[in-house]
């Protein structure tokens, strides 16, 4: 009965898919999102910011990306598992050459059984910092967890005076880092400056769904709405069991879903606060800086006034404190990885974090192209190249990673082609009990919260698991750009053997390759067998 009911559900689902198709053309752009300066970004379609996506559970999303840029590009859509198309999932030499300039490439993005809040964003040469990005909804077809009347979608993000190519080339071009001049950004609330975003209208005795993303580069958020209370019903496009909570604490790429319940009273109007702050970047200025913009209720009625507690005393979402919605329990494991954060110095006094071996670098066959076409030797890690930091799983074997960060830094990590369950969190190396008191050690309860963007915070462990049940090549690595550009990620390589069976990549994209004389196929140096000449040495941590 069960598996005729799912069966059902199948094909009711693919009966009601759409087929949703868009043409981006994605190019320079000329603005002032800051409201302070005016300097040049990245778009769609002349637009920044550019219109969210939304689309319904079990469609189909075509998106024609045409490159007016100057130098290639790709988009990802964060959240999308891409089960069958791991081709599509868009970061440049990992699973395809990016489009070159004045070209064109169609992605095909099936959202299947999937929904909720996720987000688009660009995954060349780290476009995302200065602008492609964009909210992608995927509506439920079902009930959600908690009735509400509207939904609102919100967005953070960092923004910075120069694109990231520029600022990258002068970080480069010093002999020391230690004369890097400090660079804070700004924070943008959709799409705009921060204390000039348009009101937020409640209507009294109403129910509210506030989507919630953080499209942040470096910059954690914190979002509070005093006066009301927030009950958390999603994260990262997973439906959670109904948590109420203060506020959201959220890190780059993180996204989050909360009910408000508007005051019965239109008397007051009331205002919400967002707070940004950095967790790596050295800076100037007051930090962190604050935000600010109106609920309002009636025009022209007088703003109430509600005394803050510190932060301290209020509830934020915890990672492994959300349960999910559907009641799944912790997966047995099959195969545990430990990974270490190390920071190190290298050259011009650069201090570089590695989660793998090595410091990731891409190489010169995109990682998918390796495992479609190295045969058996596929399930060796040494074909891809030391730089990636490849670790080959067996298909639908449990895996569980646990990731120690013992620096005074946080991070964010996105895990592509997977949501994984956050089981445990708790204190890890030596942390300063007056500056950085010891995180708590918190198990998850009964039905572990999945999620695709998992925080690290400084000094703490965190303990995730997922099943192998999606063939490719899926890059697990930091979401703060700085610190991906340098080299925080690894690549996991997903049961080769049934990914021959089942994928192969369409041709144009091997002709994108082509155009920009990339191989297509060999090991990571683009050679036969462990033949790595070509490749540039990897970089090691001191032993």
């Amino acid at each position: 009965m069960i598996r005729w009911f799912i069966v059902f559900a199948v094909v009711v689902l693919k009966c009601l898919a759409a087929r949703v198709e868009l043409d981006w053309d994605v190019g320079y752009v000329y603005g002032a999102s800051d409201g302070y300066t005016y300097r040049r970004a990245i778009g769609v379609n002349g637009e920044l910011p550019f219109p969210p996506v939304h689309v319904t559970q079990g469609d189909i999303l075509v998106i024609n990306v045409h490159n007016s840029l100057d130098v290639p590009t790709s988009i990802h859509a964060h959240g999308l598992l891409n089960n069958g198309t791991n081709y599509y999932d868009g970061p440049d030499m990992v699973t395809q050459c990016g489009i070159p300039p004045g070209e064109s490439f169609t992605y095909v993005f099936e959202t299947k059984d999937q929904f909720g809040t996720f987000w688009i964003h660009g995954h060349t040469r780290h476009q995302e910092v200065d602008g492609l990005h964009t909210p992608l909804i995927i509506h439920g077809r079902k009930p959600p967890v908690v009735d509400y009347d509207k939904e609102l979608l919100m967005t953070f993000e960092d923004w910075y005076t120069t694109e990231f190519a520029v600022r990258q080339a002068y970080i480069d071009s010093l002999d020391d880092i230690r004369k890097l001049a400090p660079n804070y950004p700004k924070a943008l609330i959709n799409g705009y400056d921060g204390n000039n975003t348009a009101p937020i209208t409640f209507v009294p005795g109403k129910r509210y769904r506030l989507r919630v993303i953080c499209m942040s580069i470096n910059n954690w958020f914190k979002f509070r709405i005093p006066g009301h209370k927030m009950t958390l019903i999603e994260a990262d496009g997973v439906e959670s069991m109904p948590l109420e909570v203060d506020g959201l604490s959220m890190g780059p790429g993180q996204r989050y879903s909360v009910i408000v319940t508007a005051h019965d009273s239109a008397e007051f109007n009331y205002m919400y606060n967002v707070t940004s702050y950095p967790q790596t970047v050295r800076i100037s200025g007051p930090v962190p800086l604050e935000y600010s913009g109106l609920i309002k209720y009636c025009e022209g009625a007088p703003v109430k006034t509600i005394s803050a507690p510190s932060d301290e005393q209020l509830v934020w979402p915890e990672e492994a404190v959300m349960q999910v919605a559907d009641k799944q329990v912790p997966l047995p494991v099959d195969r545990r990885i430990e990974l270490t954060i190390n920071r190190f110095t290298v050259e011009r006094h650069m201090e570089p974090s590695v989660l793998g071996d090595s410091l990731y670098k891409p190489v010169l066959v995109p990682t998918l192209y390796t495992a479609l076409s190295m045969g058996d030797l596929a399930a060796n890690s040494s074909v891809y190249g030391p730089q990636t930091n490849a670790y080959v799983l067996k298909h639908l074997e449990v895996v569980e990673i646990v990731i120690n960060n013992p620096e005074i830094e946080g991070h964010t990590f996105h895990f592509h082609g997977h949501n994984v369950q956050v089981i445990e969190t708790g204190p890890y190396g030596k942390s300063n009990k007056t500056t950085n008191p010891p995180l708590p050690h918190r198990k998850s309860g009964p039905w572990p919260m999945w999620r695709d963007t998992i925080q690290v915070r400084a000094f703490e462990f965190i303990r995730v698991r997922f099943r192998a049940d999606n063939p490719g090549v899926w890059f697990l690595h930091c979401h703060l750009a700085w610190h991906e550009y340098n080299g925080l990620a690894i690549v996991l390589i997903e049961a080769p053997d049934v990914l021959q069976q089942r994928q192969s990549v369409p041709k144009e994209m091997l002709e994108m390759c082509k155009h920009q004389g990339v191989p297509i196929q060999g090991n990571g140096a683009g050679n036969s067998g462990f033949d790595m000449t070509g490749l540039l040495p990897a970089v090691y941590p001191p032993s």
